[in-house]
Formats: C-alpha cells, structure tokens, sequence
C-alpha cells in the first residue's frame, strides 16, 4: 500500500502534501498566539504572525535554515510504543481516551465521546448486523459452505452439523457500552436515539419467539 509508484531524484517542496506546508519554523511563540489559546480560537482565526514553511516556498529558505522552539538530544525521544498498543481490548483503550479527555480543558469530552459512538461503536455495530443477516453457514465436518442454510440442518455431503459464520455476540459486544457512554457523557438526543433504534433492531432480531403463542388477532 505504502510503495512509491514514481521516484524523483529531485524534491520540489512546493509538490509535497500541503499539510507538511502548514509547519511554522519560529524559534518562539509570540505571546498572541497564547492569548489566542485561551479563546480557543480555531487555527483559520488566528491573526499571529508565525513563519511557516509555506511563508518559504520559491525561496532558498525553502530548503534550509528551519528554525525549531525546543531542542533535543535525540529526535527519536520518546516511548517505543504507544498507549494504544500497551492497553488491552478495545473497551480498555476506549476508557483511557475518555479518562484522558475528562483531564484536558481543551478538550470538549461530549464531542469525543459522540466521535467514538459515531465512528466506531455505530459503524461497527451496523456492519455486524449486516454480516449476520447475510452470513454463509458452513459444515462442522467437512467445512463446506452454504449460503443458505439446509432445512434438515445437517449437512448433504457429510451428515455433519452446520453452524453459523457469525454469532449474536459479535453483533452485540458494543451495545451496551455505547449506550453507557452516550448516557454518561450527555452525547446528544439524536445519537441517543440512533442506539435505542439501533438495540430495538437487535433485541427484535435475536428475540426468541419459539414459545409464544399468538392469536388471530395478532395478524389483524
């Protein structure tokens, strides 16, 4: 995925990605920039006058003579591996970026709360459920797949069981949590209501309804 289809024996940084172009090469803030923090003001807003490499382009500043605010001894400083590969499942690293987002002022914990519901918890839901609905089964025995499975519910080569590709708990693992994360960080009425139609959907799916008995009236 990562192999260069064309290689230049020449860099243009005027050809690079423009987000390496938004760099700023000053050796200090100015107190303006701080002042705009505290406003939380979004980058587009600033009116701080801040060198960046783009300020350089078609200039032999280009090249060289970028200016740093911090020094370091080693580039490479810092831990070998991230909080994300350290942590263990998913509901681990989800609680640790919600704790991390309750510490930080500048960060608003409802909003990243609604961007793991809306990004992860849904997606992944919804794409289980589709995975379920249009499953294959497949052969205990002999591993033959189905994608319907047979009435008798064994298999026609083997006599073997058959079994779903796709169980109710891959469907489900996230409902739960995503439901206590909206809830506990107040995530908006819209999203709320995305889950509850989302666990209606679920709940009526996997309902088990063997052993009800139903009148005429029920089909009216």
């Amino acid at each position: 995925m990562d192999a260069p289809l064309v290689m230049s024996s020449r860099i243009d940084p005027a050809e690079i990605d423009d987000e390496a172009h938004n760099v700023d090469v000053t050796t200090e803030y100015p107190l303006a920039f701080y002042e705009a923090t505290r406003e939380q003001l979004s980058p587009d807003e600033l009116d701080v006058e801040m060198e960046l490499i783009e300020d350089n382009l078609g200039t032999p500043g280009e090249y060289e003579g970028f200016a740093h605010s911090h020094d370091t001894s080693d580039i490479a400083a810092g831990p070998d591996l991230s909080a994300y590969k350290t942590l263990g499942d998913m509901q681990e690293k989800m609680d640790a970026q919600l704790a991390l987002s309750r510490r930080l002022r500048a960060v608003d914990e409802t909003d990243v709360a609604e961007r793991i519901i809306e990004y992860h918890f849904l997606p992944d839901l919804l794409g289980n459920l589709k995975a379920f609905a249009s499953q294959e089964f497949r052969c205990r025995g002999c591993g033959t797949s189905y994608r319907r499975a047979p009435l008798t519910g064994t298999c026609p080569n083997c006599g073997d069981e058959v079994s779903l590709t796709v169980y109710e708990g891959a469907v489900t693992k996230y409902m739960d949590t995503a439901i206590r994360v909206a809830e506990e960080f107040g995530a908006q009425e819209y999203t709320k209501q995305r889950l509850e139609i989302l666990e209606q959907r679920i709940e009526r799916l996997f309902e088990d309804d063997t052993n009800k008995q139903s009148g005429i009236a029920d089909f009216m």
